[in-house]
């Protein structure tokens, strides 16, 4: 099979999966916005946030070196690897429960303090899915990538409905989350455990392998650790203290049904850009014409639906999930360029690090998300309205990813030193 019908094979593989997982919230949408209030979507985003902050270098950001060894063992000991060190931060996570009011006070949000004895439990499960994940998409097994993301959209989403309806407010929000990631998590350990060798644990070779791949965990997960922190950690806090739970709430859920459609096509695409890309390298021709199909891929899909967006945007949410979500609208309208830049340049993000320019991607990420941040900012000091501050985030934003795609089609066509 050429390189091409096994791209568009994969694709539907898991674009076809995808779609069914993003398909479940959607229907399911209406139920769950006339049965929350943003109050309480903003204190789950929270949460989330601050889980999300720590569980994306959890594991030190070894599970994305799974696919640069040729030798197998040395893949399974990485994994082994990872494991240990998620494990190992989930259980120093456990200090945060002695800080939860503390935490609660950042946000100025109360009812925040009751949900950080959950923390460490989210971080390991975060981090555990994104380790057996990358490991199947190492064994090129996407049916079950696939099967994982359907159950857990449909046992979070259905989670949310029922202890929607049972009143459970925010802690159902939180539970049917959790059990969300449980199962894929444990549907996937079960088929990634045969790999998982005690004979191939041996502690001086382990050692040698995270020496060699250092780089994930002293500047690729400090990048992703930046980029959690810039663009929801932060934004959250300044968004939850400056305009109150209720705005957040609505920039939220505004972010998670805009992007969901785009997300599911944008990883899916993104994940077999990652896996052709890395088997090509070296190979400049391929190597371009693999980044161009990435995009011209992500651009069918993304482009018509910001479209979408910013000619009928509030419609359609008041609509939908009811009057009190119309708002939510207008900033989806206020958010489409930024949306549409920052899916077209994640496609394509794992250019840096198969050409191991991670310490210069760092270095720009730092400044573009300061700009960004400090737009936002202004607008809150200049007393600007929730909208109007928006706008210079969504303009900040658009301009930085506009130039991370120029920068990696650059890493690509420069020659081989």
């Amino acid at each position: 099979m050429s390189s091409s019908k096994q791209f568009v094979k994969n694709f539907l593989i898991l674009f076809s999966g995808n779609t069914v997982s993003q398909v479940i919230p959607f229907i399911l949408a209406p139920f769950v916005a006339r049965l929350f209030t943003p109050q309480e979507i903003a204190i789950q985003e929270n949460f989330l946030a601050l889980a999300s902050l720590v569980a994306i270098a959890a594991a030190g950001r070894y599970e994305f070196a799974f696919l640069i060894p040729k030798e197998e063992k040395s893949a399974r000991q990485l994994m082994q690897l990872s494991l240990v060190i998620a494990v190992f931060v989930s259980i120093i996570s456990c200090l945060s429960i002695f800080f939860s009011s503390e935490i609660s006070s950042i946000y100025n949000t109360n009812e925040l303090e009751s949900l950080i004895v959950f923390l460490p439990f989210a971080i390991f499960l975060m981090s555990l899915l994104s380790i057996f994940n990358q490991w199947m998409i190492r064994r090129g097994n996407y049916p079950l990538i696939t099967t994982s993301r359907i159950l857990q959209s449909l046992i979070q989403n259905g989670g949310y409905v029922v202890w929607g309806y049972a009143g459970w407010g925010v802690l159902g929000l939180l539970f049917g989350w959790l059990i969300g990631i449980l199962i894929p998590v444990l549907a996937l350990f079960f088929s990634a455990k045969i790999d998982l060798r005690s004979s191939d644990f041996n502690s001086k070779e382990i050692k040698e392998i995270a020496k060699e791949h250092k780089d994930f965990p002293t500047i690729n997960s400090i990048h992703a650790f930046t980029d959690i922190l810039a663009t929801q950690f932060l934004i959250y806090w300044l968004i939850t203290r400056n305009y109150g739970a209720a705005a957040l709430g609505l920039f939220a859920l505004m972010s998670r049904y805009v992007r969901a459609p785009l997300t599911l096509v944008g990883s899916a695409i993104g994940q077999l850009f990652f896996r052709d890309f890395g088997m090509a390298s070296g190979d400049h021709q391929k190597e371009i014409a693999i980044f161009n199909r990435s995009l011209k891929w992500m651009a069918a899909f993304s482009i018509p639906a910001m479209v979408i967006v910013v000619i009928w945007g509030p419609q359609i949410f008041g609509l939908y999930l009811g009057n009190q979500w119309i708002q939510a609208g207008e900033m989806a309208r206020l958010m489409a360029p930024a949306m549409l830049f920052n899916i077209l340049s994640g496609v394509v993000s794992g250019t840096a690090i198969l050409k191991q320019k991670q310490k210069f991607a760092y270095m720009l990420s730092l400044i573009g998300y300061f700009i960004s941040f400090i737009a936002l900012a202004a607008g809150s000091w200049l007393d600007f309205s929730f909208n109007s501050t928006l706008l210079c985030y969504s303009i900040s934003l658009s301009l930085y990813y506009l130039f991370l795609l120029f920068w990696y089609r650059k890493l690509i066509l420069q020659p081989i030193k």
